[in-house]
C-alpha cells in the first residue's frame, strides 16, 4: 500500500500504465480515465491477470493448444497459434497477496509448474520440455481421452475441449456439484471436463470427468472416467470408464469400459467390456466384452464374447463366443459354442451345440452334442439327438430302405441322423387293382449293434381323404451286412390303427390290415402284429 504523501520511484520499460500501477498498488486499486486525470478506486474483490507465451524448450517455437490452469480456482486457458495465453485469477486473501501455482500441460510434454505472486497483472513466459520417450507394456495411454476421440466427442465437443482433455489427462479434481448449459459453459468453466462431481445438472449437455452421485441432463451427458450411481439423459449418455448403478437415456447409452447394474435406452446400448446386470434397448444391444445377466432388445442383441444368462430379441441374437443360458428370438439365433438353449421362430445356428436348439423351421450345428428340435435339422457331425421331419448329419447315418410289410407290398424310407437317434421319412403303396392303398408318414429310431427299434406314424389313404386312417407302428429289425453299402433286415411289428369310417371306395383296399383278422378295442381302433423285411442301401 502506498501512502498519499509518499514519493515513489519506479523503473520500468515496455510496460503499460496499468501494469505499472498494478505493480505499485499490488492490484488493490482499479483505475478510471477522467480526461487528463486518472481516478483510483479500491477494489472490492481483487482480480489480477497472468499472461505470457509458452514455447518448446528444445526448438524455441511457440506451442499452440497448450493448457495453463490453476487447480484450486479451476481456471484455465489454452495458448493460441502464437503460444500466447491469458488468465484472470481471483485474489484469495484481500489483505495480502498469496502465491498462486499455475501448471502448464501439453500432450507429449512434461508438466511445468509456475509460482506466481498474486495481487497485480504480470507477464510470465516459460519453455516446456518434451517428455522423454519410454518403453511401455500393453497400456491404454488414452484411457481418459477415449470419449473426446469418439464420434460423440468429435460432434458435441470443440477441438479445444478435446485438446484440453488430452493435455490434462493426469489432472482431475473432486467437487460436490456442478451445473452447466453446454460443455464448457458452467460453474467449472473450461475445466469442467477435469472435475468429478457428486451432483451434476446439465440443462442441455455436459462434459465432466466423472460422477460419484447423480447426473441429470436435458439432452446429453459425456463423462471421461467412471460414473456412479445414477445417470439420466433425454438423448444419450457416453462414459469413458466404468458405469456402476443405473444409466437411462431416451436414445443411446455408450460405455467404453464395463457396466454393473441397469443400462436402458429407447434405441441402443453399447458396452466395450461387457456388463453384469440388465441391458434393455428398444432396438439393439451391443457388447464386446463378457456379459452376465439379461440382455433384451426389440430387434437384436450382438455379444462378441461369452454370455451367461438370458438374451431375448424380437428379431435375432448373435454371440461370437460361448453362450451359457438362453437365447430367445422371434426369427433367429446365431452362436459359436452353445451350452444352453437356443429358441427361435425360424432358425438357430451354432458352431458347437451342446445344449438344446428349438426352431420353428431349421436348426444348424457344425458339431451337435445336445438336442435339436425342428422341422429340418442339420449337423456336420453329431453325438447328440436330432428330432424333426428331416434330420441330416453329413458325417452320420444316411440310408435308403426298400421293404415289404403285412399291409403294403412296397415301402420306401429315408433314414438320416446318427445311431443314437435317426429320423425316417416313410411312403408305401399297393398298386393291385381292388386293393390299392397308399401311406406316408414320419418316424424316429435308434440303432444298436445288430438291430434297431423304430416308432412311426403314417396316414393310410384308401380312395377318400374322409376315410383316411392313421397307423401308429412299433417295429424291431435285425440287420445283416451283405456288403459295404447293403444290408438285409427283418423283424416283427405292432400296429395300432385309428379310423372314424370304414373304407369302401371301389378299387381300393376294403379290409385293414388284410385277409387275416385284427384285435379290436372299439369301432374306431384296432391293432395287430405284423412284420417287415427288406434291404437298406448306403
Amino acid at each position: 500500500m502506498v501512502h498519499a504523501d509518499s514519493l515513489v520511484s519506479v523503473h520500468v520499460s515496455h510496460k503499460t500504465v496499468k501494469q505499472v500501477l498494478d505493480q505499485l498498488f499490488q492490484g488493490s486499486m482499479s483505475y478510471k480515465d477522467a480526461g487528463n486525470q486518472l481516478l483510483l478506486q479500491p477494489n472490492r474483490e481483487k482480480y489480477f491477470f497472468v499472461s505470457g507465451h509458452i514455447t518448446d524448450g528444445a526448438t524455441g517455437q511457440p506451442l499452440h493448444n497448450a493448457s495453463v490452469y490453476e487447480g484450486v480456482q479451476l481456471i484455465s486457458a489454452m495458448t493460441n497459434d502464437q503460444g500466447y495465453y491469458r488468465l484472470r485469477l481471483r485474489e484469495r486473501d484481500k489483505d495480502r497477496p498469496i502465491p498462486v501455482m499455475l501448471t502448464v500441460s501439453k500432450e507429449l510434454y512434461k508438466d511445468t509448474i509456475m509460482m506466481v505472486t498474486g495481487g497485480y497483472d504480470q507477464e510470465i513466459s516459460v519453455s516446456i520440455k518434451p517428455a522423454a520417450p519410454i518403453t511401455l507394456g500393453i497400456v491404454d495411454v488414452n484411457q481418459y481421452s477415449r470419449v473426446s476421440e469418439s464420434w460423440f466427442g468429435k460432434v458435441f465437443l470443440t477441438s479445444k475441449q478435446r485438446y484440453q482433455s488430452l493435455n490434462l489427462s493426469k489432472f482431475f479434481a473432486d467437487q460436490p456439484y456442478q451445473t452447466s448449459l453446454l460443455p464448457g459453459l458452467g460453474t467449472h468453466g473450461k475445466l469442467s471436463s477435469q472435475v468429478v462431481n457428486k451432483v451434476s445438472l446439465n440443462f442441455i449437455g455436459g462434459y465432466t470427468a466423472g460422477l460419484n452421485g447423480v447426473e441429470i441432463s436435458g439432452a446429453f451427458n459425456i463423462d471421461q472416467k467412471d460414473v456412479k450411481y445414477a445417470q439420466f439423459a433425454s438423448l444419450f449418455n457416453v462414459v469413458g470408464g466404468k458405469m456402476e448403478g443405473v444409466q437411462l437415456s431416451g436414445l443411446h447409452n455408450q460405455v467404453m469400459d464395463s457396466v454393473k447394474g441397469l443400462q436402458a435406452s429407447g434405441f441402443s446400448n453399447m458396452t466395450a467390456k461387457g456388463y453384469k446386470g440388465v441391458q434393455l434397448a428398444g432396438i439393439f444391444n451391443v457388447s464386446t466384452g463378457e456379459t452376465r445377466g439379461v440382455g433384451a432388445a426389440g430387434v437384436f442383441n450382438v455379444y462378441w464374447k461369452d454370455h451367461y444368462g438370458v438374451m431375448a430379441a424380437g428379431i435375432g441374437n448373435m454371440t461370437r463366443a460361448k453362450e451359457n443360458g438362453v437365447q430367445a428370438a422371434g426369427v433367429f439365433n446365431v452362436g459359436v459354442r452353445e451350452n444352453g438353449v437356443q429358441a427361435a421362430g425360424v432358425f438357430n445356428a451354432a458352431d458347437t451345440a451342446s445344449g438344446v436348439q428349438v426352431a420353428g423351421v431349421l436348426n444348424i450345428a457344425r458339431v451337435l452334442k445336445g438336442v435339436q428340435v425342428g422341422v429340418v435339422n442339420y449337423a456336420d457331425s453329431s453325438d447328440g439327438y436330432s428330432i424333426g421331419v428331416v434330420s441330416i448329419v453329413r458325417r452320420g447315418y444316411h440310408q435308403l430302405l426298400v421293404y415289404n410289410t403285412e399291409l403294403l407290398p412296397l415301402n420306401l424310407a429315408f433314414k438320416s441322423g446318427n445311431k443314437k437317434l435317426y429320423s425316417l421319412i416313410l411312403a408305401g403303396a399297393n398298386f393291385a387293382e381292388g386293393s390299392r392303398a397308399y401311406s406316408f408318414g414320419y418316424g424316429i429310431g435308434k440303432s444298436f449293434k445288430d438291430y434297431s427299434v423304430e416308432v412311426s406314424e403314417q396316414n393310410l389313404y384308401l380312395g377318400s381323404w374322409e376315410t383316411m386312417g392313421t397307423l401308429a407302428r412299433l417295429q424291431m429289425a435285425w440287420n445283416k451286412e451283405l456288403s459295404r453299402h447293403t444290408r438285409i433286415f427283418a423283424g416283427p411289428a405292432l400296429t395300432l390303427y385309428f379310423s372314424n369310417n370304414e373304407p369302401g371306395v371301389e378299387g381300393y383296399k376294403t379290409r385293414v390290415p388284410g385277409p387275416y383278422g385284427a384285435f379290436r378295442f372299439n369301432d374306431n381302433m384296432k391293432f395287430w402284429f405284423g412284420w417287415h423285411i427288406g434291404f437298406s442301401f448306403f
